[in-house]
Order: structure tokens, then sequence, then C-alpha cells
């Protein structure tokens, strides 16, 4: 088919088309924070009862109850940042990084057992950060289990499955690494990595494709600092982390 050189294409209002597009997010956006609500409120309360009944059992010296307690406890604070942050409630403080890391290393270490990762976590004393704990643990937390995750389907279950976690401290800033060597990451994929809603995990998988998004929000927004990342076969994939000491 010859077009006719003297009738103009239709245009196309590209501006338009991104407006829609940003409103659908915020539309997703909005219906997953309706829907955090009220997972969190139904939550809340069993974890109350829970520890409830862990604090009147009688044999509170066994090693097993101090453990379940102390993982419940953490539990209902994540649930009450979660809340705050719904709320917009925020409460940077000055913390340690080295605590925080500690932290999430109970979280994410059983994790790592259940599927045959070595996992190792450096950590440096004196390392302060300024801004919410919470929300560090959380950027911390979706970094490593993502770079357990890399090792999905792997059946080479002979070889090493290592996630290495590695500290730099600069004069004014901290360094932070979090490196696997699992399938990595394609260059399309580095593209649209910390876009919301995208996931390189296979479908079916439980990956809604938000948790790297609020990582880089949480990473330049409140710690004011930036977040990279490489994925090659000789050096893995690496998350890096550059955030401003206090």
């Amino acid at each position: 088919m010859i077009q006719n050189p003297h009738i103009e294409p239709p245009l196309i209002d590209f501006g338009e088309e991104l407006a829609l597009s940003q409103l659908q997010e915020m539309q997703r956006l909005a219906e997953i924070g309706r829907l955090s609500a009220s997972l969190l409120h139904q939550i809340s309360n069993p974890l109350a009862a829970a520890l409830l009944h862990l604090e009147q059992v009688s044999n509170q010296v066994s090693p097993g109850l101090r453990h379940v307690r102390r993982n419940i406890r953490l539990l209902r604070r994540y649930v009450e940042a979660a809340r705050q942050q719904l709320r917009q409630e925020s409460r940077p403080v000055k913390f340690s990084v080295r605590q925080q890391l500690e932290q999430v290393s109970r979280i994410v270490m059983p994790s790592a057992r259940s599927v045959g990762v070595d996992l190792l976590i450096e950590t440096l004393p004196g390392c302060r950060l300024f801004g919410d704990p919470i929300k560090f643990q959380h950027v911390m937390t979706n970094l490593i289990m993502n770079a357990i995750d890399a090792y999905e389907g792997d059946t080479t279950t002979a070889l090493a499955r290592p996630v290495r976690v590695t500290m730099r401290r600069q004069r004014h800033s901290l360094t932070i690494k979090v490196i696997d060597w699992g399938k990595g990451i394609t260059l399309e994929q580095l593209e649209h990595l910390f876009k919301p809603f995208y996931t390189t995990k296979s479908q079916g998988g439980y990956g809604l494709g938000i948790g790297l998004a609020i990582v880089e929000h949480y990473t330049r927004q409140d710690f004011k600092g930036s977040i990279t990342v490489t994925s090659s076969r000789r050096h893995g994939t690496q998350f890096i982390l550059r955030l401003p000491l206090q």
C-alpha cells in the first residue's frame, strides 16, 4: 500500500499516553495499599495473642521458645513499621549498621540454609547511618532474598551457592555490595529492574515486582544514597549501595 505524501499521518500524544500509564500505576499502588492495610490489621491481633501465650509458658528458658519469641517481636515491629509507612509516618534516627544487619541475618539465614545457600554477611564496627532502621532492614532483606532466589532452578547441587554481603567504608560514605553467582540478569532486564511491577521471577512465583522499586525509593529518598547493579558470569550479580555516613 502506497501512502499519499500529501496526507499527514495522525499525531500521537505521547504525553497523554504517559499520563494514562502513570495513572494506572498509581491505581495499582493504591489497591496494594488498601490490601496491605487490611492484611496488617488481620495479622496484628494473632501476633499479639501468640506473644501473650508464649509469655505465659512456664519453660521460659527454652532456647527454642526464646528464638520464637524474638522472631514474633521482630515481626510485630515490621507490622508496626508498615503501618507507619502507610500513614506516611517515618522516624529517622541514627542507628548502627552492624546491629541492623544482625537482625537481617536472623531473618534471612533460615531461607538461605533451606536451599543450600552459603550466606556470609560482613560487618564493620562504628558505622552509623541516619534514617529509618526498619527501612534499612527492608532494603537489605530484599536484596539478600533476591540474591538467594537467583539460585532458583539451579540443579548443580554439588557446587557451592555463595551469597556475599561486603562493606567498605570511605571518609563520608559506606558502600554495601550484595553479590551472588546465580542465573544472572540480562541487559534487557537491567533496564527495567527498578520499575514498579517488573519482575524477573518465573510465572507462578510470589514476586509482585515492587520489591526493588521500594528498595530504590528508600535508598534515594530516605537515605539520600544511590543503588546500582551489574551482572556478569565472572563477577556475579552485584547490587551496590552507596550511603552517606553519620
